[in-house]
């Protein structure tokens, strides 16, 4: 790849992260919104400017084509992206180059992948390479909430290729991805109702929340009992005050993680945590169990049955053990769970947790150990199964060959946490776009990607596609 042509995709990068795909309000034709489809429509019209077949499929997802033959290698991605968040050094949505690497929101998820994907598609069809079977980019947008957008792909007919690879995790390949539940809670506490108007967390089920926040209405009782505590109108000198002191420091947090505001309507605290994907909780800081941390100070004020209950049992590293739901397993890892989202509803407190589950554990079972340990309504949102194949597969072992080969590396296949495309089709794993070693700030500030990866990526991926459409 020359000078010109590695400029171009990092044009072309920049192009599609200057799209703020974050999931929004479903209209006609655009299902996740206007900005997703608008990723879409961007895809569609560079894949056919670069001479490939291309289509749109309902403004839910696309695909890219090069070559001929009955058959197709899948190559899947996605161009949706979790919301910036807070706290960067750069704007999220204009690409910047710096220190040999570039920053914006998808630069790395996945954006940066997909588009290395279109260039040795473009590549393939060039130069003419010979192929046995077709090679087919598939690209969703709604991957970041739960994948909707291949499965419409698969219902409305959507070729289902040999086999496939998603470039959306790490190196060298993917062979054991965990299970994924979003399990709502529901707690229908009065006390709550009468002293909360309102409560957040992330604003993505997948991610450890950077910041939460709380409304107290005003002349509740725990609005009362924050102007008893501070002696008139509460201000920050209420974290240092018993019983919210105590609790911040057995927590080890700190009392600059929190912020007060008076309004005309009443009292609202935020907290601010370090955000981070749900599949490694324990590399974030979460906002929201600091919030529940305040909230449980007051329970008896508040006149409160549930709040201890959750803080003890939700809000801690060791809740998956102290909820009875703790798996190891060799082969696919052991039980994460990310306390993310909260709401108030008809004065039921619903929180909503991100479980990665190992083989052998269900959402089913999950749910009914929660109802059990916490003595609350479980219903389970939405689940994803295991993923696992062989280490022996065909498809595992010509990836394998492929990365060993352009990189030397002789690292084993690995297991995740984290859940891609894989699971929607069979025969289909992750590879790439990271190496373990590398951290991008995935669904965190400064998400970024080092310039010399991408073009390394470009040669892995030809190289795979190559490989499996002749195997």
């Amino acid at each position: 790849m020359d000078d010109l042509s590695l400029r171009g995709m990092l044009d072309d990068l920049a192009e599609i992260i200057a799209i703020p795909s974050v999931y929004g309000q479903p209209t006609d034709g655009a299902p996740y919104g206007t900005e997703c489809r608008r990723a879409l429509d961007w895809f569609v019209g560079k894949a056919k400017s670069y001479g490939l077949k291309a289509e749109l499929i309902d403004g839910a997802c696309a695909y890219a084509e090069v070559g001929e033959g009955k058959e197709c290698i899948g190559i899947l991605g996605h161009l949706d992206v979790v919301p910036a968040g807070n706290g960067w050094a750069t704007d999220p949505f204009k690409m910047t180059e710096e220190n040999g690497k570039v920053y914006g929101r998808g630069v790395g998820d996945d954006k940066g992948a997909v588009v290395v994907c279109l260039h040795a598609l473009k590549t393939l069809k060039e130069t003419g390479t010979a192929l046995k079977r077709r090679v087919r980019l598939i690209v969703g947008a709604d991957e970041e909430r739960g994948s909707s957008c291949i499965r419409h792909y698969l219902e409305t007919g959507g070729e289902i290729p040999v086999m496939s690879f998603v470039p959306d995790s790490e190196f060298p390949v993917i062979n054991s991805e965990k299970g994924i539940a979003h399990i709502f809670l529901e707690f229908s506490d009065k006390g709550l109702a009468r002293s909360i108007d309102g409560i957040s967390g992330a604003e993505c089920a997948n991610a450890v929340p950077d910041k939460a926040t709380v409304k107290i209405i005003k002349n509740s009782p725990l609005y009362d009992a924050l102007y008893k505590a501070c002696g008139g109108v509460p201000t920050a000198d209420i974290f240092r005050k018993a019983p919210v002191a105590e609790r911040i420091v057995s927590a080890g947090c700190g009392f600059s993680d929190y912020e007060i505001y008076n309004t005309e309507t009443g009292i609202t605290v935020t907290a601010n945590g370090v955000a981070e994907h749900a599949s490694t909780p324990e590399k974030g800081d979460n906002a929201l169990w600091k919030i529940l941390g305040f909230l449980a100070s007051f329970e008896s004020s508040i006149g409160s049955a549930c709040l201890e209950k959750i803080w003890d049992r939700l809000c801690t590293p060791l809740a998956s053990e102290k909820l009875g739901v703790y798996v190891n397993d060799e082969k696919s890892g052991d039980t994460t769970m990310c306390l993310s989202q909260a709401e108030m509803t008809n004065g039921t407190l619903k929180l909503l947790i991100d479980f990665r589950l190992p083989l052998g554990l269900t959402a089913d079972v999950v749910a009914d150990k929660l109802e059990k340990a916490v003595g609350c309504k479980a219903t389970v949102r939405d689940y994803h199964e295991n993923l696992y194949i062989d280490e022996d597969a065909p498809l595992i072992k010509t990836l394998l060959g492929v990365y060993r080969k352009k990189t030397g590396d002789m690292t084993a296949p690995l297991k995740t946490g984290g859940g891609t495309y894989a699971r929607e089709l069979p025969n289909a794993v992750a590879f790439g776009c990271t190496p373990v070693d590398i951290d991008i700030n995935m669904h965190k500030a400064d998400e970024n990607f080092p310039i010399s990866q991408l073009y390394k990526n470009y040669d892995i991926y030809l190289a795979a596609a190559v490989e499996l459409a002749n195997l």
